[in-house]
């Protein structure tokens, strides 16, 4: 956490700012360590005070030892106006309106300036013990799905499938899950985030899954798109497109390739099949703290891949009437290939 706050101190001497406030609970966990659910962290290219209140007396204390800690009952922005003496002040760009509106009345008079992935900048590359602990919440989610493949009949509805993949992640040591879960069945399935529904699931159907845990803070996302029962020819080249195309994408995950590139590999694969049309979403996302966040892999964005960035490859095709098929796997990127941290079998699972 030490190296963490100086690195944000350097980065911030290159800003026309003196100062910043971080509100966003977990980038103050990433940067501080405190586990609690509330405070602001105020920097300043030497300084970093801690604030929260007297709920985390005794937690605050242990738990942050970079910053100089500030318990108070009187409101956080109040007792910031007490500690801000920059003239030029950043806070970070994704604060509410109601928060925004408060730390304004609070710091009247202070040039404030909204600045984009101050945090989220640093968090894009991950260290070797959060590595270990996405890797961890990967697994969690590999060993709830084959757990819950076994219960899959004719009949289940597909919220009592999600309801199981959930408690089998909590079994497995999981914190509770780290998006609302989805099983989308046959027709259902062609829209990209179907929650779970009370749908009574036929056979000769795809199910796609899409789950994630956190551990320890760190998110697991994974999908996995099975069969119960015999399908039909067509819908199964639609899953055979999608394999392919996710394999793609996952073998060519290095360092230095551009997530443009990147996404255009698995796309360009699943255009020539005559399915472009159908993959209505982004190749994939960092993930981390926050299930979702950067690097976004997309034909919009141009990140570079660099070593230690963790990604999803997760490919689909979505067809109104037909069927839809995803697969998803989080990867850490190498300098010279990517490791698949869900492990679960992508070859079609057929119940």
């Amino acid at each position: 956490m030490i190296e963490r706050i100086k690195k944000a101190k350097r980065n911030l001497r290159k800003l026309p700012i003196k100062g910043i406030i971080i509100t966003d609970i977990n980038n103050i966990f990433y940067l501080t360590g405190f586990t609690g659910d509330a405070g602001v962290l105020y920097l300043t290219n030497k300084e970093a005070f801690f604030i929260s209140d007297l709920r985390f007396e005794g937690i605050a204390e242990k738990e942050v030892k970079n910053s100089k800690v500030i318990l108070t009952n009187e409101g956080y922005f109040k007792k910031l106006k007490e500690i801000v003496s920059e003239d030029a002040v950043g806070y970070e760009g994704n604060i509410s309106c109601m928060m925004l509106k408060s730390l304004k009345k609070s710091l009247k008079g202070i040039k404030l300036t909204p600045v984009e992935n101050f945090v989220e900048g640093l968090r894009i590359i991950k260290d070797e013990d959060e590595i270990k602990l996405l890797k961890k919440a990967a697994h969690i989610g590999d060993k709830a799905l084959k757990e819950v493949l076994p219960i899959i009949k004719p009949g289940i509805r597909e919220r009592d499938i999600a309801i199981e993949i959930e408690y089998q992640m909590r079994k497995l040591g999981g914190d509770g899950i780290s998006f609302t879960t989805i099983v989308a069945s046959g027709l259902r399935g062609a829209t990209p985030h179907a929650t779970a529904s009370s749908k009574k699931i036929k056979a000769g159907t795809f199910i796609t899954m899409d789950f994630g845990t956190y551990y320890r803070r760190y998110a697991s996302d994974m999908t996995r798109t099975v069969a119960l029962g015999k399908v039909s020819e067509e819908i199964r080249r639609i899953y055979q497109v999608v394999h392919s195309a996710q394999m793609l994408g996952v073998d060519a995950v290095r360092e230095g390739i551009s997530t443009k590139k990147l996404d255009g590999i698995a796309r360009d694969y699943i255009n020539k099949a005559g399915f472009g049309k159908f993959f209505t979403h982004s190749l994939g996302h960092g993930v981390g703290l926050n299930v979702h966040e950067l690097p976004y892999v997309s034909y919009r964005s141009d990140y570079i891949l660099r070593e230690n960035m963790v990604i999803t490859i997760e490919p689909g095709v979505y067809i109104i009437g037909k069927a839809g098929v995803r697969i998803e796997d989080t990867v850490v990127v190498k300098k010279n290939g990517g490791e698949r941290l869900t492990l679960s079998p992508k070859k079609l699972i057929e119940i």
